[in-house]
C-alpha cells in the first residue's frame, strides 16, 4: 500500500492478469453495488455539474444501473440534453471512524430513459423488487425509468487503491 496520500496506487484491471487481483476486485465492486441502497447520480447541464441522491438496482452482470425521476425535473432534462452521467456509491456512513475503511465505486456510463413498455416493465420490476417502498413512485406516469449503460468502475479502497474495471471483460 502507498502511504503517500497525494499520490494513489492506480491499477487497471485487465484481461490475462495472472494474480487474484480482478476477481476479488469485482466482488468487492459487486458487494458494494449490490449492498449500498443509494448512489450519488451527476449530471451536466448549462456549463455546471448537477448531483442528486438517487435509489438504484444494477443487473447481475454489472452493465447497467436503472432508477426512477419524475420527468419533468431538472435531472431528467439534463440526462435528455447530455447522456453522459457519473454515480458514486459508497460506505462511508458505516466507516464514520477511519478513512482507509471507505470504499466507493465511481460509475460512468450513458443514459437514457426508457420508453420501450417490455423495456420498463423488466427494469422496473428490478427496481421494485430492490426498493419495494418505491413501487407507487416507479409506476407513476408522470415518473420515468432511467437506463445506464455502465461503460467503466472505478473502485477506490484503503483510502488511496484504485482500480478500474470494465464490465464485460471478466464473464
Amino acid at each position: 500500500m502507498n502511504n503517500r496520500y497525494d499520490e494513489p496506487d492506480f491499477i487497471d484491471v485487465v484481461p490475462g492478469r495472472t494474480d487474484n487481483a480482478r476477481g476479488q476486485v469485482e466482488s468487492e465492486i459487486r458487494a458494494l453495488c449490490f449492498e449500498q441502497p443509494f448512489a450519488v447520480l451527476a449530471t451536466q447541464g448549462e456549463g455546471q455539474p448537477y448531483t442528486n441522491l438517487i435509489s438504484y438496482a444494477v443487473s447481475e452482470d454489472l452493465k447497467q444501473l436503472v432508477f426512477s425521476t419524475p420527468s419533468q425535473t431538472r435531472k431528467y432534462s439534463l440526462i435528455k440534453k447530455n447522456k453522459k452521467v457519473s454515480l458514486l456509491i459508497d460506505n462511508r456512513a458505516q466507516q464514520p471512524e477511519s478513512i482507509n475503511l471507505i470504499r466507493a465505486v465511481t460509475i460512468t456510463g450513458i443514459a437514457r430513459p426508457l420508453e420501450d413498455p417490455k423495456e420498463v416493465e423488466r427494469w422496473a420490476e428490478l427496481l421494485i423488487k430492490r426498493h419495494s417502498y418505491l413501487d407507487k413512485f416507479i409506476k407513476s406516469p408522470s415518473s420515468s425509468l432511467i437506463l445506464v449503460d455502465i461503460i467503466r468502475i472505478f473502485y477506490v479502497r484503503r483510502f488511496q487503491e484504485v482500480f478500474q474495471w470494465v464490465p464485460g471483460n471478466f464473464s
